[in-house]
């Protein structure tokens, strides 16, 4: 994933600078002397900053998205809250997705790809982890303040915060018989793939419950190496 990967970390990014800026200036006026505050007062007002920066994530991205408005950007945005669930299970399970679904993949690329994991991460957040876009945001944010613009989405994957979060809403998936889950699973994905795509009717983009099948026949052996406690996911092929 290129280095310019479109996202609010660019601004958490210009935010750190002006933060560290800011202290250093502190500290040293404190090491001059004369001031009413101690280094420790400095540095502990720091830390309480660095401690409420998870909550500021949504005016972080609220600024980035004015910013690509003013700037009429059309990078489709990978990791803000409603997209990088999404975007990081494309990451971990697009190989068998790949499998499952060669028309579609065929015929409308890895756009339709991400379209099919938006639908899958709209399941997961309605049925496994209703918190989960707050809860990698934080994480997001956190990464994002030390790589800044550097940032990409094999960082965020190979945090061990983030995997965990992903395993945890991805386990039904694998635990739960394909029978139960290809109904279900399948109008949601068609669904938001159907909105994506702007089809309300019956179209070769959407999923039948026989192809949800096979995915999810796929799906364990990509999940338990890109998942694995202290496994290191390679960037996507």
């Amino acid at each position: 994933m290129s280095v310019d990967l479109r996202g609010a970390h660019h601004s958490i990014g210009v935010s750190h600078a002006v933060v560290e800026m800011l202290f250093q200036i502190l500290r040293a006026r404190c090491a001059a002397g004369g001031g009413k505050l101690s280094r420790d007062d400095i540095e502990s007002a720091r830390a309480q900053l660095l401690q409420t920066l998870p909550r500021a994530a949504g005016f972080f991205e609220s600024m980035h998205q004015r910013c690509m408005e003013a700037s009429g950007a059309t990078a489709p945005a990978l990791v803000d809250s409603r997209t990088m669930l999404g975007s990081l299970l494309f990451v971990c399970a697009q190989k068998a997705a790949r499998h499952a679904f060669t028309h579609q993949v065929t015929r409308f690329g890895d756009v339709w790809l991400r379209q099919f994991f938006g639908g899958l991460a709209e399941y997961a957040r309605q049925h496994f982890c209703t918190d989960v876009d707050a809860r990698l945001m934080r994480v997001y944010v956190a990464i994002a303040w030390n790589l800044g613009p550097k940032l990409t989405i094999e960082d965020l994957i190979h945090d061990e915060t983030v995997r965990g979060i992903l395993r945890e809403c991805t386990a039904p998936l694998i635990t739960t018989h394909p029978d139960v889950l290809a109904h279900p699973l399948s109008d949601v994905i068609s669904q938001e793939i159907a909105s994506a795509r702007g089809i309300p009717r019956p179209d070769i983009s959407k999923v039948t419950e026989q192809e949800v099948k096979l995915f999810l026949k796929f799906l364990p052996p990509q999940l338990q190496i890109a998942l694995a406690p202290g496994h290191a996911k390679d960037a996507v092929a």
